[in-house]
């Protein structure tokens, strides 16, 4: 498969520069990883970090990125000359900000894109190792289907022997999660307002297939109300 040719920005998603402002990612750490995920979303850190400790590899693409926690708190797997990281994300701040806490630590590439939009400005086969956590269930659509891009996407610039991973919050009446009251009403407000969670038609059944379209491996499990997985051998 050849490499994709550069292309004007399309976006299929919107920009929320509200929602994901410097100010908000200062308290991202405090009030999504300490607090939403936790008493709402009920999902283990220290197994979600596990994930980065046990796969981040010297070319890695980080895909949503927040502010970075979780590499925040992976040890670099390389020299500093040697460790790349691609950043990928539709709005500015998160760019901004993964570039200002990985200088010293690796050398990045940052890349302003719409993860439902194909190609992402990677090469094929360009990364060892790949992260997407917290972004499916942003990502404008309904249903997996309507998201099958950015899946992808993932194992095109993966390469053979490289490994993705992440976690996505499933729709609230997925029969495969059991959501408490404040995890219904977050999940009910966050999908009302303007461009924060799409997520309604997620279910667990679906990311399979589209994960199994994409990896001939694939270990896919729930925890609390997310879908997590980890894939390997991308699909060519």
């Amino acid at each position: 498969m050849p490499d994709p040719a550069p292309t004007s920005p399309t976006w299929v998603s919107a920009p929320n520069p509200q929602l994901y402002s410097p100010r908000n990612l200062q308290r991202y750490r405090r009030l999504v990883v300490d607090k939403s995920h936790r008493l709402a979303w009920k999902l283990d850190n220290t197994e979600l970090l596990d994930l980065y400790l046990r796969h981040v590899r010297e070319r890695h693409l980080e895909v949503g990125p927040a502010d970075l926690h979780f590499l925040n708190l992976t040890p670099a797997p390389t020299l500093a000359h040697l460790w790349h990281v691609d950043v990928l994300d539709i709005n500015d701040a998160p760019l901004n900000t993964a570039r200002e806490q990985l200088l010293g630590r690796a050398q990045t590439s940052l890349h302003k894109h719409d993860a439902l939009v194909a190609p992402w400005p990677l090469a094929h086969q360009s990364v060892d190792s790949l992260a997407c956590g917290n972004v499916l269930h942003c990502l404008l659509g309904n249903g997996f289907r309507a998201k099958a891009t950015a899946i992808g996407e993932m194992a095109r610039v993966l390469t053979d022997d490289g490994t993705a991973w992440g976690y996505t919050l499933l729709g609230a009446q997925d029969p495969a999660i059991s959501p408490n009251l404040l995890a219904r009403y977050l999940m009910y407000r966050y999908n009302r307002a303007d461009n924060i969670f799409h997520n309604t038609g997620d279910r667990l059944t679906d990311l399979s297939r589209e994960l199994d379209a994409c990896f001939a491996e694939v270990r896919l499990w729930v925890m609390g109300c997310a879908a997590v997985w980890v894939a390997r051998g991308p699909r060519r």
